[in-house]
């Protein structure tokens, strides 16, 4: 609570601050072009000497003042400039009304016009001849530059972070005392114009970029140094384009041998100004236009991730300005060199000067704009490696882990590192699967906000997208972000490479639950099969053994009888015998039922089908589309079963609905549906939906490879469908032999039943 109220305190006293600024400035600016007015139109007003004296205190003060006047020609510019300036000084006030930064960047620039302009001393005389104090003058010479710069330096040290208003560094509070100390005593012995570019053109931006730089050294987030980053380069741009001049201006002079006059360029015609101060009107200028551009960086900076999506465009802005610079300066030196040659006791003539000034520019912009780039790069970002390196460190890792999969992980921190970047992230795109994300982020650094994002293709299909922080491909030029691009081109086949494994590991495991699948239905068959040879046994044992014994006996009983005489009751005795083999053949064939059937190992599936279901009038038969008569005997005897058992399932809780039996062959597939229409069951109310039979059939379907599905709902019927796979259609049949198939009558039933139902 505290905190809050003293950085409300604070944030309203720098307020007031730049208000009153502002205000002072206007006041100037409003006297000064009164007194530029009446200086060009003094004739016309009628202000001779006489009238000036019978007048009033103001048109004294404005005759006072015109002496100390800049013409037209500067104060039309000025005029311009000075509500530039405070318009943006009011957009930082409504802004961030709280923000010490731009509070105080705001007072730097409502101070300036009045501190700086040309036309402050003629401002400043007029109010000292109207209120009769001769210390006004003392406000915009002393004041005012005080407070500009003291203002200035404060801003800038808090300008990239734009927090909350703290105590400042030792350093920022010593640049501050030197920085109001230069501006007291250059106000003591400099014009204004010269004034304005020692401290404004060339003080405040060196003290700046020596801030910026150890701020940029000491972040650790991305968010931070790129606005840091932004101004540094904006200050760095505002010292190249005032050196272009003081270099003109430094040649000029010591070649035409002439003394370098301190001169206050804004108070005379502009067609009377010497070669070397043509150069310093440009370089005023240029320091009264630096602050501007620095209120609209910290503007953009101010914008959330304005500064980091602005990095790219910024890096070309400052080499177009630091190679204009360079290349005008070039110029304008070598036209002066070359205006000094003598051809046959004559100067050389202009076409010559011209044209020498042109091709030496013209010959210098490649090698210059090369170098300034590489230069910007290095100041902007620091040192990074090449792409060349870069691409050769990645070419250079080992490309698989000992499981035989690459790894992406070591790969993300590889691009990360060589591309200086504080975050990098790899997306595998894996078909049928979420997306697998590597990340990477800088040991002691924050992750990225923002990020530029490339896709990684093979075989022009995208497999995975390469991001990585915008501060780590932006640059003066383009070879960053293509860089990015052939490291994305590199790693389409590594990437496939996962994808391709990724795959392969799921048909992997696939193919092992099916051979679990089988495995385990081949169990549950040698079971069945151990069961069914057990109650054959019984049967055998229980029912037919009894019947053979009994007539043994009998036959027994009518030799006897014969040996007896007794022919009538050995003829009975016979006759006996003749019932109880018949009875001993029904309970021998109800036994053997099940193990093996004749139709079907002699003339094939579709036959013993017809054979058993083509009688039945409630059921339906469909085997068009089956083109070949015999098919593996164990893929006849699975799916022979399947079809008795569900017909048979069908006939007992259908309540006599239509039964179809569908056969078809599909290329290597052969596909059976039995359907019936009758009330059918709801699988999710039956805890014992896959009854002994379904588990049955299931099994026999899957122990030849196949695939059985059991679908029913309620009043609409249950719907069995088998798949089952086979081999070569048109190899020869087997010899027909028996072929053991499941008993379709007493096995029970498949369909879903009450607990208890077997």
């Amino acid at each position: 609570m505290t905190d809050g109220r003293a950085e409300r305190r604070g944030g309203t006293w720098i307020g007031a601050l730049l208000v009153g600024c502002a205000l002072v400035s206007v006041c100037w600016l409003v006297l000064g072009v009164a007194v530029a007015v009446a200086q060009e139109f003094a004739g016309v007003a009628g202000l001779t000497p006489e009238a000036v004296a019978a007048s009033d205190v103001w048109t004294r003060g404005l005759v006072a003042g015109m002496p100390h006047s800049e013409p037209l020609s500067v104060l039309i510019p000025d005029a311009a400039l000075t509500v530039l300036v405070l318009g943006l000084a009011g957009a930082l006030l409504v802004r961030a009304p709280r923000d010490p930064a731009q509070l105080l960047l705001g007072t730097a620039l409502a101070a300036s016009p009045a501190a700086f302009g040309p036309q402050s001393d003629a401002a400043s005389e007029v109010l000292a001849t109207v209120t009769g104090v001769d210390g006004v003058a003392a406000v915009p010479r002393f004041v005012l530059p005080v407070v500009a710069c003291v203002a200035y330096v404060l801003a800038l040290a808090w300008a990239p972070r734009s927090g909350p208003l703290c105590r400042p560094r030792t350093w920022v509070v010593a640049a501050a005392v030197s920085v109001a100390a230069a501006a007291l005593l250059s106000a003591a012995f400099f014009p204004d114009s010269l004034r304005c570019v020692l401290l404004v053109g060339l003080v405040l931006p060196l003290l700046g970029i020596a801030g910026l730089r150890q701020q940029l050294r000491a972040s650790t987030s991305e968010r931070l140094r790129a606005p840091a980053r932004l101004l540094f380069g904006v200050l760095v741009g505002i010292v190249a384009v005032g050196a272009a001049p003081a270099v003109i201006i430094g040649v000029v002079a010591s070649l035409s041998q002439q003394g370098m006059a301190v001169v206050d360029w804004t108070t005379v015609d502009l067609s009377t100004l010497s070669p070397a101060q043509g150069p310093m009107v440009l370089w005023y200028w240029t320091a009264r236009l630096s602050l501007p551009a620095v209120a609209m960086a910290v503007l953009v900076t101010s914008r959330g991730s304005g500064a980091v999506s602005a990095q790219r465009w910024f890096s070309r802005g400052v080499v177009v300005v630091l190679v204009t610079a360079s290349i005008g300066c070039l110029y304008v030196v070598v036209d002066f060199l070359s205006a000094r040659f003598v051809f046959g006791g004559k100067p050389a003539p202009p076409h010559f000067v011209v044209g020498t000034a042109v091709t030496v520019s013209a010959l210098a912009f490649l090698p210059v704009f090369l170098l300034t780039e590489r230069a910007a790069d290095r100041l902007l970002y620091g040192t990074r490696p090449t792409p060349y390196s870069v691409l050769a460190e990645l070419a250079a890792l080992p490309r698989a882990t000992t499981g035989g999969v690459p790894d992406l992980a070591g790969v993300a921190e590889a691009v990360g590192q060589g591309l200086g970047a504080t975050t990098c992230r790899l997306t595998v795109h894996r078909p049928g699967l979420r997306d697998r994300d590597y990340r990477w982020v800088r040991p002691g650094e924050e992750e990225a906000e923002t990020s530029l994002e490339v896709p990684i293709r093979h075989g022009g299909q995208e497999v995975g997208t390469i991001a990585v922080d915008r501060a780590a491909v932006a640059g003066a030029d383009d070879q960053r972000q293509d860089l990015l691009g052939a490291i994305a081109n590199s790693l389409g086949v590594v990437l496939q490479a996962v994808r391709t494994g990724i795959d392969l590991e799921r048909e992997l495991r696939a193919a092992v639950a099916h051979a679990a699948e089988i495995a385990d239905a081949r169990r549950r068959v040698v079971a069945e099969a151990d069961s069914e040879r057990r109650r054959i046994e019984r049967d055998l044992h229980d029912g037919a053994q009894h019947h053979l014994v009994s007539l043994s006996l009998t036959l027994g009983l009518a030799e006897y009888e014969v040996r007896a005489g007794r022919l009538e009751q050995a003829r009975a005795r016979l006759d006996q015998v003749v019932g109880q083999l018949d009875t001993a053949e029904a309970v021998l064939t109800r036994t053997a039922t099940g193990l093996s059937s004749a139709a079907l190992a002699e003339r094939g599936l579709v036959a013993a089908l017809r054979d058993e279901l083509g009688q039945d009038p409630q059921v339906r038969l469909d085997t068009t589309g089956v083109t070949v008569d015999r098919f593996p005997p164990e893929v006849e005897a699975a799916v022979y079963f399947c079809c008795l058992e569900s017909v048979n399932n069908a006939r007992k809780y259908a309540g006599g609905a239509p039964v179809c039996v569908w056969l078809h062959r599909a290329d290597d597939h052969l596909l059976f549906i039995v359907e019936d229409e009758g009330r059918g069951w709801d699988p999710e109310t039956r805890s014992d939906h896959l009854g002994r039979g379904v588990r049955n059939m299931t099994s026999r379907i899957a122990a030849v490879g196949g695939h059985l599905d059991v679908r029913s709902a309620p009043g609409a019927g249950t719907r069995v469908e088998g798949r089952v796979p086979l081999g070569d259609p048109e190899a020869s049949p087997p010899a027909p032999r028996a072929v053991p198939v499941p008993r379709p009558v007493d096995q029970g039933p498949t369909m879903a039943r009450p607990a208890g139902d077997h």
